[in-house]
C-alpha cells in the first residue's frame, strides 16, 4: 500500500491553509519574536543565528537558551526549517540540544527588530 500521496496531500493542505509566514533568515541578534499558540505565549530574544533566550511566564514550559529548529506540520515530525507559519508548530531544542519541544499550533507571529 502506497501512503505517500496521502502524506503529500496532508502537507499540501496544511500549507494551503497556513496563515502568515515568517522567514527565520531575517532574524538578527537582539530581535524579539513573540509566538502565540493556543496555550502559551513564547517570547524569544535572539542571541546569535537561531539561538535565543526564551521566556514564557509558565513554569511547565522550557525557558532559557534554546535553538529554533523551524516549524512542523501538525503532529508529524516533518519540518520546514527556514520559517515559522501560523497553523504550524514551533519546534526548538533546549538543554544544550538534548531536548526537543514542539508547541501547539501557532496563532500569531510578531517580530520586533533591533535595527
Amino acid at each position: 500500500m502506497n501512503t505517500a500521496p496521502d502524506w503529500l496531500a496532508a502537507v499540501a493542505g496544511i500549507l494551503r491553509d497556513a496563515g502568515d509566514e515568517f522567514g527565520l533568515a531575517q532574524l538578527r541578534a537582539g530581535d524579539v519574536l513573540r509566538i502565540e499558540t493556543g496555550h502559551t505565549v513564547y517570547v524569544l530574544r535572539m542571541v546569535e543565528g537561531r539561538e535565543a533566550e526564551l521566556a514564557t511566564g509558565r513554569a511547565d514550559r522550557p525557558s532559557g537558551r534554546v535553538r529554533i529548529q523551524g516549524c512542523t506540520f501538525g503532529d508529524s515530525s516533518s519540518i520546514k526549517p527556514d520559517s515559522l507559519f501560523c497553523g504550524g508548530n514551533l519546534e526548538f531544542t533546549f538543554d544544550e540540544g538534548r531536548m526537543v519541544h514542539r508547541t501547539t499550533s501557532i496563532r500569531a507571529i510578531c517580530h520586533a527588530s533591533c535595527r
